[in-house]
């Protein structure tokens, strides 16, 4: 029977990981974290990780950008790409503007005479601007003013759409730096703001006519937090080179750029659910880390309705990495670009790029119908210009400075946020034309364009030379294959094709309608007898989300609860026979939230 007794406001609130997260931690037991109502409770609250891998704490993702080993000057925005001689036997990877300068200077001093020791031996390199890298790739001229557009010209530079830029750590001069890029070379000039912790969610409509950067603090819980992260210049190097190209595409498109305090997997997750909460758009992510049995258990983050997610496939040769590698994203790789500034361009496989088949992952249905001799999930899927020789112009402010520097910037990490651009062009065709938002392309590409050889040629531009190892598999080929891809994109035939392909979400592999389904609870009642120690378990889910706050009122007291990533364990030592019903508020980190009754029947022997 429920007790008599007066009733106390108690209200707990835990931080609860999941049992596989507790066994990784090395967690004895197993046993969850409890919370136990001593006596008649008004409020018990609960908050609960749905997606925390096994053995994902600790992993740390990496920025994918590569430089080149040149001290450029400012660009002249001429016609032809400038052409340049780089330093040979300079790790690119992860090359920093303050790691170029110490490159650059002499290395030692003959002995006695003061003569400087001669430099490493020189590479012919050539760098982009963004007209050039336009040009190459079929996308329109920029106009001279945005004043006065139609709609439909405005679709084709992403108006009213957003691109959200997930990276770690922080930049903080990447307002100055996207003003001085912009200003160089003629784009949009784009305000800016920064996101304030109590800021409501959704945001409202990006606008139809202008630029806006948006910067948005995140928790390692993927809450919005006013506190910056700590600048890191890697990641600030990779923040610089999202923005920019990401605008460079889509120059009309709403940026939101989330900073993540670290580079974890699941605090880069967590930021991911962050841009799900803050409305329909693309996703793009220039990060990666080795892939693990872990990988799958974050998928939650991909699942939203209405967003596209794009991860670069990492510039470690033949690999595959996290996020990548998961069905529900779009794996950018990377070529070596030729384009002398008219004419058509031509590409090879860039020697850095990632791809492969997985260890973990199963190879999705839009694959297994239209690809052969894959076992699991194969990766790339698309590809763009990503050799830092031949870059694109980047432009670099330190801490502290206000000098605008150049360098030439590449990696898988630079094609992915003009991939995203493209697919936030393709959505503003498609609002424009009264369409749905296209969501996960993964369909569209492979069964709407990779599988129908007219389609596909006019899409694509097939790379079938070089490669990114010596196993089997890392050559690229006529057709689909693991380096690149379907290929590179001849933007306006690829435009045409998705703005008017049909939209569908990928789960699982699978091809289904998007799921807008908020949490539910799967159990309504539970039994035990009295005199004898009661257990059981109230089962719910939370389609596309990673975390869930529950509340429980009319508890009894004595019972003990507890939760994980499936469902809330109720324990009661000494049960009373009658009945208790127990309210559940289930409410997802994407905003839905349900309510319903479960009743805990106690009979008697």
């Amino acid at each position: 029977m429920r007790s008599t007794r007066h009733l106390s406001w108690t209200s707990w609130t835990l931080s609860l990981l999941t049992a596989a997260a507790l066994t990784a931690c090395g967690g004895g037991s197993g046993d969850s974290p409890t919370v136990q109502v001593s006596e008649a409770a008004s409020v018990i609250n609960l908050s609960v990780d749905l997606d925390e891998g096994a053995t994902a704490s600790g992993v740390v993702a990496q920025p994918s950008f590569h430089t080149a080993a040149v001290d450029l000057e400012e660009p002249d925005n001429g016609a032809a790409p400038h052409r340049a001689l780089a330093l040979s036997g300079i790790t690119t990877k992860g090359l920093t503007r303050e790691r170029l300068d110490d490159a650059m200077r002499p290395r030692a001093f003959a002995a006695g005479n003061g003569e400087a020791a001669p430099m490493a031996s020189s590479t012919a390199m050539t760098v982009y601007t963004p007209a050039q890298i336009r040009a190459a790739y079929g996308q329109p001229a920029l106009p001279a003013s945005t004043a006065g557009l139609t709609a439909a010209q405005a679709a084709q530079l992403g108006a009213g759409q957003t691109i959200y830029i997930v990276n770690a750590k922080h930049d903080p001069n990447i307002a100055a730096e996207l003003a001085a890029f912009n200003a160089k070379f003629g784009l949009p000039t784009c305000s800016n703001r920064t996101l304030a912790a109590n800021a409501s969610l959704p945001l409202a409509a990006a606008s139809s006519s202008s630029c806006e950067l948006v910067i948005a603090y995140s928790t390692s819980a993927g809450a919005l937090t006013a506190t910056a992260p700590a600048y890191d210049s890697g990641w600030a190097t990779e923040i610089a080179l999202d923005v920019q190209w990401a605008h460079a595409t889509a120059p009309l498109a709403r940026l939101v750029l989330i900073e993540a305090p670290d580079a974890g997997v699941s605090s880069l997750s967590k930021a991911v659910a962050l841009a799900n909460r803050m409305g329909a758009g693309v996703v793009s992510m220039s990060f990666g880390a080795s892939e693990g049995s872990w990988t799958s258990s974050y998928d939650s983050a991909f699942s939203t309705a209405g967003m596209s997610y794009l991860a670069a496939t990492g510039d470690n040769g033949a690999a595959v990495s996290w996020p990548s590698v998961s069905t529900r994203v779009v794996a950018v790789g990377g070529t070596t670009l030729s384009y002398n500034g008219s004419g058509a361009r031509s590409e090879t496989t860039w020697t850095g790029t990632g791809g492969g088949t997985s260890a973990y992952v199963a190879l999705p249905s839009y694959q297994s119908g239209t690809i052969g001799g894959y076992a699991k999930r194969a990766v790339a899927d698309v590809a763009f210009n990503a050799d830092p020789n031949s870059g694109q112009y980047v432009a670099l402010i330190s801490p502290g400075t206000t000098t605008t520097r150049w360098v030439s910037a590449g990696g898988t990490s630079l094609a992915t946020p003009q991939w995203a651009g493209l697919l936030a062009v393709a959505n503003a065709m498609r609002t424009a034309s009264a369409k749905s938002l296209l969501g996960q392309p993964h369909a569209a590409l492979y069964q709407q364009i990779g599988a129908v050889p007219t389609s596909y040629a006019a899409a694509f531009k097939d790379v079938a030379s070089g490669s990114n190892g010596t196993c089997t598999g890392c050559t690229a080929k006529t057709g689909y294959d693991t380096p690149t891809g379907w290929g590179t994109p001849n933007v306006s035939a690829l435009l045409t094709s998705l703005s008017g392909a049909s939209a569908t979400t990928t789960s699982g592999g699978s091809t289904t309608t998007p799921n807008t389904t908020g949490p539910q609870l799967t159990t309504t009642s539970l039994s035990g007898t009295a005199g004898r120690a009661f257990s059981g378990t109230i089962g719910y889910s939370a389609p596309g989300a990673t975390s869930l706050n529950i509340s429980i009122t009319g508890a009894a007291s004595g019972m003990v609860f507890s939760g994980s990533s499936t469902g809330l364990t109720v324990a009661w030592a000494n049960p009373v026979a009658g009945r208790t019903h127990l309210v559940i508020t289930l409410k997802d980190n994407l905003g839905r939230t349900t309510t319903g009754t479960v009743v805990v029947t106690i009979n008697t022997p």
